[in-house]
């Protein structure tokens, strides 16, 4: 049965302090009837169109729910002070509480939205309110504050950082702080404007130190997004970004993710951890959707390849929109129309490669391991060989530059994959290839670098990537990661996070074991492709460039060139590890 649909403004909710919540609410104009509640809780404007593919709050009140769209404490239409994650777990718990008493709800609530509003679903749900039943997270932020939300491999996300606070929250921060000084505001606003235009080129992210943007930039960015002096990977704002989803909640979940997303592996920790909990919980199997997708991006086209009209949100693989099937799930869960998903396998993976879909009842685990060493002589093989280095000069003032991958980054760098052929090209990149496969060959799951390697600086990055090169020889960017020799400890043996390691500088010229974590793909290479492997020191702006000097591109603009050195062979087996499918 499809509703008329009545949409409320400015509907208030009262937090434990009193502070004032402000929604949106879209519910079915059908008086005397209660129905379940949707909720998501938002920073960046309840009322800023929604991607309707993804979720549609007019179509799916229609079919039967109150939607409510709550601004976030101290955003747009809410009263207090906006402090990222700090309140999100109280007043998320709250609002749900207020949600299921609304007149026109019977009780029963569950959570939707990507992103920060993924972040908030998991902070309510770690309070476990009243009437929360269910939870949809798409390209879930929380969690993995070490594994490319806060940090990667040591490194500082300083792209999707500066992108995020920058496009996201400082304008509205900036229209909130001077709202009784229109001069001061108009200024402000000239400034952001300013800086807006040299992230739309690129120019802003050159500066060094990067402290010298801090007069460009709002309060916001300077006091959230550019890291404290002292801050680093372990820091009390990674545990309270941790905390957002480190443990399961015994509850029904649908989880979202892309390859290509910032935050991809919270999608698939979130997901196991939903799992395992779910062979106590009989009834609260969590199901899965992986797109080929970036985290803004959900259409599966990109500037060097376009997966099909299938691969995009709208449509995926002919099931409906993720709108439809977000619907499609709450039926299952809320309305017990268990029929009403059932023609949707639990587990969609799109696989690279493929491009297609495939279904399963839970997401598979690797069947076998392979994996290739790094050659002298730039090829990829089945067993070391001789002994040997490749040797290349890293110039921080020279970095290379962002080519794709799983970024989020404002302006001239977009996400996803991307054609390596200028990368290559450049002095400063080591390029290892395996020879053509002569059968279709899928690696599945994580993929993990091994490198031997030494500097002649005191601390430097190294960064490998995973390419599929076509029989034609075009080089695609698919998957890739960092480590700063400094934070080795911190990352050995798995490529993720340990506490209780400290940095501490590299002896020059002493070849270190590197660990380094380039996350999990479902790719699949086709007779005639070839895998590849780079290796280079830096990708600029998406992690702040090492200065091989032990200081912060925060705090020095002061660099020097490194000598860099890749050890191979029988001594020290370099190596690309994958699971096999």
């Amino acid at each position: 049965m499809r509703y008329p649909v009545v949409v409320d403004g400015d509907v208030e909710a009262t937090m434990t302090d009193g502070t004032i919540l402000r929604s949106t609410v879209y519910r079915p104009d059908a008086p005397g009837s209660t129905f379940p509640v949707l909720l998501t809780r938002t920073p960046y404007g309840r009322d800023l169109a929604v991607n309707s593919a993804y979720f549609n709050p007019l179509t799916v009140a229609a079919a039967g729910y109150v939607v409510v769209m709550q601004d976030c404490r101290g955003r747009f239409g809410s009263d207090g002070r906006f402090e990222p994650s700090v309140n999100e777990a109280s007043d998320g718990a709250t609002t749900v509480e207020w949600a299921a008493r609304l007149p026109w709800s019977n009780g029963r609530v569950g959570m939707w939205g990507r992103s920060y509003f993924a972040e908030t679903q998991w902070r309510a749900a770690r309070y476990a309110p009243a009437g929360l039943k269910a939870l949809a997270p798409g390209v879930s932020a929380g969690g993995n504050a070490n594994n490319g939300a806060l940090y990667r491999g040591g490194a500082h996300e300083l792209g999707s950082r500066l992108a995020w606070g920058h496009a996201s929250i400082s304008l509205n921060e900036l229209m909130r702080e001077h709202a009784d000084d229109p001069e001061r505001r108009a200024k402000e606003l000239q400034e952001w404007l300013a800086l807006d235009a040299g992230f739309a080129d690129g120019s802003c992210y050159g500066v060094l130190p990067l402290r010298d943007l801090e007069p460009r930039v709002g309060t916001f960015l300077r006091s959230e997004v550019i890291p404290s002096a002292g801050e680093g990977p372990g820091s009390d704002f990674c545990r309270l970004w941790d905390a957002a989803s480190d443990a399961a909640v015994p509850l029904p979940t649908l989880h979202i993710g892309g390859w290509f997303d910032i935050f991809a592996p919270n999608t698939l920790d979130q997901y196991r951890r939903q799992a395992a909990l779910s062979k106590t919980f009989p009834g609260m199997e969590p199901r899965l959707i992986l797109g080929p997708w970036t985290h803004t991006n959900l259409t599966g086209g990109y500037p060097d390849i376009h997966f099909g009209a299938a691969a995009s949100s709208g449509i995926v693989d002919g099931r409906g929109d993720l709108s439809s099937l977000h619907t499609a799930w709450f039926d299952a869960v809320l309305k017990e129309d268990e029929a009403a998903i059932a023609a949707v396998p639990p587990v969609l993976v799109y696989f690279l490669g493929e491009n297609r879909w495939r279904g399963f009842d839970e997401l598979p685990v690797p069947s076998g391991q392979r994996s290739w060493f790094l050659s002298a002589g730039g090829e990829l093989l089945d067993q070391a060989g001789a002994d040997g280095n490749v040797q290349y000069a890293y110039d921080p003032l020279d970095a290379v530059p962002t080519t794709g991958g799983a970024t989020m980054l404002a302006g001239a760098f977009p996400a996803g994959p991307a054609r390596q052929d200028a990368v290559e090209a450049r002095a400063d990149v080591a390029v290892f290839t395996t020879e053509p496969f002569t059968e279709a060959t899928t690696i599945f799951g994580a993929v993990t670098a091994t490198l031997f390697a030494s500097s002649s600086a005191v601390d430097t990055d190294w960064v490998v990537r995973l390419c599929k090169v076509s029989a034609d020889g075009v080089s695609l960017g698919i998957a890739d990661g960092i480590v700063r020799a400094s934070w080795r400890d911190a990352y050995a043996e798995t490529g993720l996070f340990k506490e209780g390691c400290p940095p501490s500088a590299i002896e020059p010229d002493r070849v270190y074991e590197y660990t380094i974590s380039l996350w999990e793909t479902a790719l699949t290479f086709a007779p005639g492709e070839r895998l590849r492997v780079q290796v280079t020191s830096s990708c600029h702006p998406r992690w702040d460039r090492n200065l091989n000097t032990g200081k912060l591109a925060y705090e020095s603009g002061v660099a020097v060139t490194a000598n860099q050195r890749i050890h191979v062979g029988s001594s020290h087996p370099s190596r690309l590890s994958v699971g096999l499918l």
